[in-house]
């Protein structure tokens, strides 16, 4: 029967327990850099009648002890899952089959501490788990199997350490037979696509508002409480922690408002987010003939039903973002628009704007107002492609995406029914690099 010694801290060496047939474990290690978790280990050795050590700092006068303790269990196999030290080679080499390691990442990819966190604030698409032999360098051993997960830009760090853990259930399940046999085969790494994350302190929470509103998200999503959120540093030098999930609409209300004070504005309009005091407005422009067209493929709705389109866009959806556009002399609300069906993995957007300004400035207003989302989108949320599908019949909003940039690609044959007339649209397309 294989000799299992685990380590980890108490989440990490309770998945392996459940899953580890009774008379394999001999002991169980925990580390001196997180003593929070020693009682609880301490538990676990108790209830399954094996030792509990705790891994000294290297050098230090309890070390070479701790060494010995290693020796005299006689382990075949040393199993980590969530641990927090290095593990020297005098101490795998007391291991007749060295050692195994689970990390929260696709290594090579993301070797080393705080993998989850540091997917998220780089923006990667994919992460997963990996089960790998140990060795003298981080997370550098080869690859025994991997499990691949999403990573969802709706995704806290919660919500993504809760799908890995259930991704690592199923690679243990998976690879148990050949690791109680020791007759797994392994992969070495690709160093060419390796990286490294370094251990996060509380410090490297700061963010600033002049940081693009996707960073800004990012950076609050992966350091949500328990962990040390989060912060910025306010006018009178004081930290502010953003202590819970905010949306991509929620974060660019406070970039783009007072606490901020960012601002998207041009020669004759400006755009500020829509607050929940707007939904009249927007009702009110939603029931213009024009706006109809634009918007063609909407129903017409109550009120209040605006209003509850417009909590949940701020409070709740991250596919949407809404902007009312002011004039910048009279600071006089003349329209809205909005980004939408937004693919944060492809990063593409539809655009549509509403100008309820029947002047002759009606189409120098859409072209500004369209230039700055256009920009917003490409610098704050990172896109990458802006598609619009005004009615062929709104010949000044056509031309008004023109002047912002805007190519026509084509055109969609009787797409929309509108007052029992069917209309053509226009597909009219901005890539990053034509802005």
């Amino acid at each position: 029967m294989l000799r299992i010694l685990l380590f980890g801290d108490a989440a990490g060496v309770s998945q392996l327990l459940r899953h580890l047939p009774v008379g394999h474990v001999v002991g169980i290690v925990g580390a001196a850099v997180r003593p929070q978790y020693h009682d609880d280990l301490l538990e676990l050795a108790a209830r399954m009648t094996v030792p509990f050590l705790v891994q000294p700092r290297w050098g230090s006068p309890e070390y070479a002890h701790f060494v010995g303790a290693i020796e005299a269990l006689g382990a075949d196999l040393i199993w980590v899952n969530s641990y927090s030290m290095i593990i020297r080679a005098d101490v795998l080499s007391l291991s007749r089959l060295g050692g195994i390691n689970i990390h929260h990442a696709l290594l090579p990819r993301n070797r080393g501490c705080n993998p989850i966190q540091w997917a998220i604030i780089n923006r990667d698409t994919e992460t997963g788990v990996t089960l790998h032999e140990l060795t003298s360098g981080i997370d550098e051993g080869p690859i025994i199997a991997q499990r691949r997960v999403a990573l969802l830009f709706e995704d806290t760090w919660q919500t993504l350490r809760d799908r890995l853990a259930r991704a690592t259930d199923e690679l243990i399940a998976a690879n148990l037979p050949q690791i109680l046999s020791g007759s797994w085969t392994a992969h070495d790494q690709d160093e060419r696509a390796a990286n490294y994350c370094c251990r996060r302190t509380p410090d490297d929470g700061l963010f600033r508002w002049s940081q693009p509103v996707v960073a800004i998200y990012n950076h609050i999503r992966a350091l949500l409480p328990p962990l040390p959120p989060a912060f910025y540093v306010d006018g009178e030098g004081r930290r502010v922690g953003m202590d819970r999930y905010f949306t991509p609409c929620e974060v660019t209300a406070l970039k783009y408002g007072p606490l901020g004070g960012c601002v998207l504005e041009a020669d004759s309009v400006r755009l500020r987010p829509l607050w929940r005091t707007d939904a009249p407005l927007v009702e009110e422009w939603s029931s213009h003939d024009e706006a109809r067209i634009l918007n063609a493929a909407s129903r017409h709705c109550a009120e209040q039903d605006h209003l509850a389109t417009v909590e949940a866009t701020i409070a709740e959806r991250t596919d949407r973002l809404l902007f009312v556009i002011e004039e910048r002399a009279s600071s006089k609300a003349i329209g809205t628009c909005r980004l939408q069906n937004i693919g944060w993995r492809h990063r593409n957007a539809e655009l549509r704007v509403r100008i309820s300004d029947g002047s002759s400035a009606h189409e120098a207003y859409a072209a500004e107002a369209i230039r700055l989302l256009c920009r917003f989108a490409f610098v704050d949320l990172s896109l990458h492609r802006i598609c619009l599908h005004p009615a062929e019949t709104e010949l000044s909003i056509i031309r008004a995406c023109e002047k912002a940039g805007f190519v026509r690609e084509g055109s969609l044959t009787e797409a929309v029914l509108v007052d029992g007339r069917w209309l053509d649209l226009a597909v009219m397309g901005l890539i990053e690099r034509d802005e």
